[in-house]
Parts: C-alpha cells; sequence; structure tokens
C-alpha cells in the first residue's frame, strides 16, 4: 500500500503545493505533480467541475490512481496504488480541510499507518 504524493492546488492561480511526503520536495515529484494536475483540470474542465465539490473522484494512472477531491477553492490530489487507500487520505484530508499542512501530513501518516495496520490483522 503506497501513497507516492498529496498536493493542493489553489485552484484560481494553479499554484500547487505538496503536502505529503513532506521532506521530499524532488524535481521529478514536482514535474509529476504537474502532469497531474493537468490531467485533472482536464477532467474537471470537461465536467464543468458541477456537483463535484466534496465529492472524491478517480482516475487510472500507468502507476495506480489518481484520485482528487475539489472544494471551492482548492483541489486536493492524491497518487497511490488503489482507490480504498487513495479514498481513505482523500477522505482524511476533507474531514481536516482546514488544518494546516503540517497537520495535514500528519494526517495521512496516521490514515496510511492505521490503513497498514489492518492489512496486518488480516495475517494473524
Amino acid at each position: 500500500m503506497v501513497v507516492r504524493l498529496v498536493a493542493r492546488v489553489e485552484l484560481e492561480t494553479m499554484d500547487s503545493k505538496l503536502i505529503y511526503p513532506q521532506d521530499e520536495t524532488r524535481e521529478e515529484r514536482i514535474a509529476l505533480l504537474t502532469g497531474i494536475t493537468q490531467l485533472v483540470s482536464a477532467a474537471l474542465s470537461r465536467t464543468g467541475g458541477s456537483g463535484t465539490k466534496g465529492q472524491t473522484l478517480f482516475m487510472k494512472s500507468d502507476r495506480g490512481v489518481i484520485g482528487y477531491l475539489p472544494t471551492d477553492d482548492v483541489l486536493y490530489i492524491c497518487e497511490g496504488d488503489g482507490e480504498r487507500e487513495v479514498g481513505d487520505v482523500l477522505k482524511t484530508i476533507w474531514s481536516q480541510r482546514t488544518a494546516s499542512d503540517e497537520k495535514l501530513a500528519s494526517e495521512v501518516d496516521k490514515a496510511l499507518q492505521r490503513r497498514g495496520r489492518e492489512l496486518g490483522d488480516l495475517w494473524r
């Protein structure tokens, strides 16, 4: 179970900020985020974005699943291996959307650890 990135994109300016993982801001991640943002923007413009605010949406990528959660002025994007963990992360973000980036990163980490423990318990 892997979540590669979680980001916030300001819809008005299209400025993006990598929220998770916080300790990695390599150029590769920035380029990946830029590409994902363009894909998600195109998908939202095709649907007009109507009725999607607060609703988690998904699209397949060559490396897994991209989930995105539009709000009034911000778009949250998460890329991971599967819909379930990406959905869990975006639900966590939705419930904490007014929190700071550091708090969001911490909550994402907790959600991923919780999922890891649930999977580990299946083998016991």
